[in-house]
């Protein structure tokens, strides 16, 4: 599992940008990003490949963020992420577990579908015993 930072950044033009290069200026690299929004807030998921350093950052700036432990899926079909989407979901779907989100990364030429679910270690040892290879590597 990976640790997934979750961050509150006010809706308004150039803060994410502002967050972007604070990541710079301390060489924390984004490997996958995700970002919704409501009126007055974007929610910011993301996965760094130094996150125990961005944490620290975060709480020296601080800023609100949560951790949630993600299980990001190596995409190894070759007919693309559609059919991978397809069988990690019906997978666990028949194994009564349930995809709370998910979103895509490519890392190192590798495709991962990055799931949040509602058990991860069954998850996990369903997607194993299932022949699905998850990414193992926390810095990615």
């Amino acid at each position: 599992m990976f640790k997934q930072i979750s961050i509150f950044l006010k809706n308004e033009p150039g803060e994410l940008a502002k967050f972007a290069d604070l990541l710079k200026d301390y060489d924390i690299e984004i490997r996958a990003i995700t970002v919704a929004e409501n009126e007055d807030y974007g929610l910011i998921l993301l996965l760094v490949d130094k996150p125990d350093e961005c944490i620290k950052l975060l709480e020296k700036q601080d800023q609100i963020y949560s951790i949630t432990e993600v299980i990001p899926v190596k995409v190894q079909s070759k007919e693309g992420n559609t059919q991978g989407l397809k069988e990690i979901s019906k997978t666990l779907g028949e194994n009564n577990i349930n995809i709370q989100y998910l979103y895509t990364a490519l890392m190192e030429e590798e495709k991962l579908l990055v799931l949040r679910v509602d058990d991860n270690e069954k998850a996990i040892e369903i997607l194993r015993e299932n022949g699905f290879l998850l990414e193992e590597r926390e810095k990615i």
